[in-house]
């Protein structure tokens, strides 16, 4: 070879956004931009040709606090958990229909713990590209715990971060 070694390896292909976001993780929690967030991720995981993974967090570090400041009694929280485990499931079984009309490869968890750390966890061993997550009003993070969860996903997590902001969000997005 005149120009350049005979043994040169080819250049790198370009990152494209197909193999950036090859699997995505989904939050669900049954709001409406959680299920935005849904229609929004198996829309993109058709589009690249990507697989999600739908967890839902059942949020027991609140419970935890709740039974301790004597709000539940055990009994109650029990029930209230098994009750929000059901909801869950429901949620995920739904996203898990979505997938399967739009020939999206889907995965569901439904887990528990503290909602952001379960999420950032879950990221981190399933090594997706992408954390899609319904929106939020910035004026809620104020009184809402959720709302303060889904922040500190945001602001915590070392891979991006897709908020979908529902119809509902985008209608009040000046009243903050």
């Amino acid at each position: 070879m005149i120009f350049g070694r005979a043994n040169a390896t080819p250049p790198e292909r370009p990152a494209t956004a197909a193999n950036l976001l090859g699997s995505l993780l989904l939050v669900v929690d049954g709001s409406e931009p959680s299920m935005a967030a849904a229609r929004f991720a198996m829309d993109l995981a058709k589009q690249l040709q990507s697989h999600v993974t739908a967890v839902y967090v059942v949020d027991t570090a609140t419970m935890d606090y709740l039974t301790q400041m004597r709000i539940f009694v055990a009994e109650e929280r029990a029930e209230f958990e098994a009750d929000i485990e059901r909801t869950g499931q429901r949620y995920l079984e739904y996203v898990s229909t979505i997938g399967r009309k739009q020939g999206v490869e889907t995965k569901t968890l439904l887990r528990k713990g503290r909602f952001h750390t379960v999420i950032l966890q879950e990221a981190r061993s399933l090594a997706v590209n992408a954390i899609v997550l319904g929106g939020w009003r910035r004026s809620a993070t104020r009184k809402d715990a959720t709302s303060v969860e889904r922040q500190l996903v945001l602001d915590l997590a070392g891979l991006p971060v897709i908020v979908v902001k529902s119809d509902s969000d985008r209608e009040t997005e000046g009243d903050d």
